[in-house]
């Protein structure tokens, strides 16, 4: 197996890893790697299938621990940033959106750090406007390139939540986001039988990666677990920014 062959296995086992709250900011790479073997077009078809697997595994697993009223905003405001990315999916350069994503990554990881460091007793509480903002960035970005995992896990970590229920909101958040997404990808021929058919031979590697994010999440102390995150951020965000300048 070459490099190319592997590079779609290990996006999709990140796909896993990061939907249990470990390596959250690795997700975004899973669009990039399988884009190595396949088109970026069938990429993102590819993807999305199995994020709404790993996304009802990852329910699963933290069932007792998510808060509804955490996405409800958010989530309103997904609705129409997944329309507003359909429709620019077909017409905006994808090098471009990865830069923007890059950009707003690190500035928010930067600022959550600052504000850590001269307020730590802070604590964010978004209001509705506040929370449809974010929700409306995130589908858009989710819509075009499912990069939206940072977006989502800054917006939960600053209001310095515990992790279980970061785990856990952000699961079903990301599990009504993707459900909204399918039948305009399908719709656009975004996902189609022959995607449907690259699903099977990745689909094994999902549970691998929720479960050894499961186990990861539990053995991490609550500081550390933070830390890992801001750095994963940073790091995937850098990665973006550097790959995609012009």
């Amino acid at each position: 197996m070459t490099g190319a062959d592997f590079a779609p296995y290990l996006g999709v086992f990140l796909i896993g890893l990061s939907k249990a709250g470990f390596a959250t900011g690795l997700g975004m790479l899973t669009t990039p790697l399988l884009a190595t073997a396949i088109p970026a077009r069938e990429a993102i078809g590819v993807v999305l299938p199995l994020l709404v697997a790993s996304d009802l595994i990852t329910l699963a697993l933290f069932r007792k621990s998510w808060r509804f009223p955490l996405i409800r905003w958010p989530l309103v405001g997904a609705c129409g940033g997944i329309g507003l990315g359909m429709f620019f999916v077909n017409t905006l350069p994808d090098a471009w959106l990865k830069l923007s994503i890059g950009c707003i990554g690190l500035f928010l990881t930067t600022a959550l750090v600052v504000r850590n460091v001269w307020y730590p007793a802070g604590m964010w509480r978004p209001s509705p406007w506040e929370g449809g903002g974010v929700g409306a960035v995130a589908g858009f970005v989710s819509t075009l390139a499912h990069a939206a995992g940072p977006i989502m896990a800054l917006f939960f970590i600053a209001q310095k939540m515990d992790k279980a229920v970061f785990v856990a909101s952000n699961g079903l958040f990301f599990t009504l986001n993707n459900l909204l997404k399918l039948p305009p990808y399908v719709m656009s021929d975004i996902i189609n039988a022959q995607t449907l058919r690259q699903d099977l031979r990745y689909l094994p590697m999902i549970p691998l990666g929720v479960v050894t994010g499961w186990l990861m999440n539990r053995w991490l102390p609550q500081k550390h677990f933070n830390g890992l995150v801001y750095v994963l951020l940073f790091f995937t965000s850098v990665e973006l920014i550097a790959t995609n300048w012009p």
